[in-house]
């Protein structure tokens, strides 16, 4: 049997597992989970030449759980795709955006609002992070969680 079949057999044999352990880390979310094993499954593809082809399935049932937990652990450290982008419309010019965004930043507490405007001026999470003493996952979550209270208030 080739290498990619094995790897398939593989897979096949430890689906359950796999998905079982992204569905926990998605919290019952199908898209996010799918994602999930789809990067696990690629990650184990890159892998598998450390799996000992002589390996007992208990053995090798414990490297598949062993790497995705590693693998989802890292992609959890990961800020997601979604928190890193600053919407265009935060700038916008219109006379209502620009009320809007100025009702939220006085809303703000005076770290938030550091927040936003390094971020308008351009800094990115890291240099943010750097300036303000927080940790950059901190930076994303706030940030992310400003972008949705303005997205609810032009609604």
């Amino acid at each position: 049997m080739d290498l990619q079949a094995t790897y398939t057999a593989l897979l096949c044999r430890h689906r359950q597992l796999v998905w079982t352990l992204c569905w926990a880390r998605a919290r019952g979310d199908r898209e996010r989970c799918r994602d999930l094993v789809q990067d696990v499954s690629l990650s184990l593809w890159e892998h598998f030449g450390k799996l000992r082809p002589e390996a007992s399935p208990f053995e090798e049932r414990a490297w598949v759980a062993w790497h995705t937990r590693t693998v989802l652990d890292h992609l959890h450290r990961r800020p997601s795709p979604t928190l890193v982008p600053l919407p265009d419309n935060l700038s916008a010019s219109e006379d209502h955006d620009r009320e809007t965004l100025d009702e939220l930043l006085e809303s703000l507490t005076d770290t938030d609002r550091q927040l936003v405007q390094l971020r308008l001026e351009g800094y990115n999470a890291d240099e943010i992070a750097e300036q303000t003493g927080l940790r950059r996952d901190a930076v994303y979550q706030r940030l992310h969680r400003i972008i949705e209270r303005l997205r609810k208030e032009k609604r």
